[in-house]
């Protein structure tokens, strides 16, 4: 099996990474909720686990 190569255009490597559902949703409630703590996203409607928001967090 293959392996395939990612490009290097810096627009495609941005939308891999906030192109997921729940990153945009952090980045949303960042700009627009003004939270900054892990347990206030937790606390959002859309019911995001524990262990998502720590792997898009450290992204």
């Amino acid at each position: 099996m293959s392996t395939r190569e990612k490009s290097g255009c810096p627009i495609n490597l941005s939308l891999e990474l906030i192109g997921d559902r729940w990153t945009l949703l952090i980045i949303r409630d960042m700009a627009f909720a003004g939270k900054r703590h892990f347990r206030e996203f937790l606390q959002s409607d859309e019911g995001i686990s524990s262990r998502t928001l720590a792997e898009r967090l450290q992204t």
